[in-house]
């Protein structure tokens, strides 16, 4: 099929530059060459398309049908191609990017207004879900996960860009009602706030880290509740202690609105990873993204880091 197509856009040169030695001239293919494709595709369809002569040539019948064919397949091919060559000359077109919602929202929102307007020719489609998806299958350029161990990295480039964890907070009336526990044990009678799949038996199951050892905290949940920005909103109202991520809690610390509960117990590390297939034939858009989130990501999970 791509000799076929060769061989037509041979056809063409030779009819537009009225003649086999200037078609040579124009295009570099040896004279004999062109010659030698035109009577191969003649062969082929049985039926002559030149009229030649020691001086010009000119189109049979047939020749000036097929010809107004081919122009419209050469030209479109020739289009195709220089549609694929514009995009590596410059950032431009559809990237595709997972991210889990917390993080787009925490870490992403922050800092990606400065990439498009730097990048007008570029089109971001963010899905920002907690689904892992998959990059090659489902067609996605890029995708950031946090997790201790990134596991189906296979075939992909994971690069990684900080660390974040969950720390436990809740109000400051809250504390000061129940005397900011010191112990795991006196966390563990506080009423908490978390999510239906950590709960066993009616009671929640946190696993906690103090940099030497790994402890689970048993409590008993005050309200169940996927949503994390509901749960920091019902701990900034004082209706529990959370585990939430750094990300999520930062601010509210920030602005005195919850404290840490503990500043010896967090939730494990998870490492923040940038996953994307191999770079080769990668284009210029999913390239100046990459790059742009390897500079200033680091700089935006740190800012909203807590110190414990």
């Amino acid at each position: 099929m791509l000799e076929d197509l060769n061989d037509l856009q041979f056809f063409v040169l030779v009819v537009r530059h009225n003649g086999f030695t200037a078609a040579a001239k124009a295009s570099g293919i040896e004279k004999t060459r062109l010659s030698r494709r035109i009577a191969v595709l003649e062969s082929r369809l049985g039926v002559r398309l030149l009229h030649r002569s020691t001086r010009q040539i000119s189109l049979t019948e047939a020749g000036l049908q097929f010809y107004a064919q081919c122009r419209v397949v050469v030209e479109g091919a020739n289009g195709a191609f220089d549609s694929v060559a514009n995009l590596q000359l410059e950032p431009t077109g559809l990237v595709r990017f997972s991210c889990p919602q917390v993080m787009a929202e925490s870490y992403l929102s922050p800092i990606l207004p400065a990439y498009l307007a730097a990048h007008p020719k570029v089109r971001l489609e963010l899905d920002a879900s907690d689904r892992a998806v998959n990059l090659v299958e489902e067609g996605f350029d890029l995708a950031l996960r946090a997790r201790s161990q990134i596991e189906d990295a296979c075939g992909l480039v994971a690069r990684r860009l900080g660390t974040a964890r969950r720390v436990l907070v809740a109000s400051p009336s809250f504390l000061a009602r129940h005397g900011h526990p010191a112990s795991l044990e006196a966390l563990a009678t506080l009423d908490t706030l978390c999510r239906p799949s950590e709960v066993q038996d009616g009671k929640g199951r946190w696993t906690l880290h103090n940099g030497t050892e790994q402890r689970q905290l048993i409590h008993t949940p005050r309200m169940l509740m996927d949503g994390l920005r509901m749960q920091l909103e019902a701990a900034v109202n004082g209706l529990g202690m959370a585990l939430l991520p750094e990300s999520i809690a930062s601010l509210a610390i920030q602005r005195h609105q919850l404290q840490l509960a503990s500043e010896v117990w967090t939730g494990a590390a998870h490492v923040v990873h940038l996953l994307y297939p191999t770079p080769r034939g990668m284009l210029p858009s999913v390239r100046s993204l990459i790059d742009y989130l390897s500079i200033h990501l680091p700089a935006s999970i740190q800012e909203r880091s807590i110190d414990v």
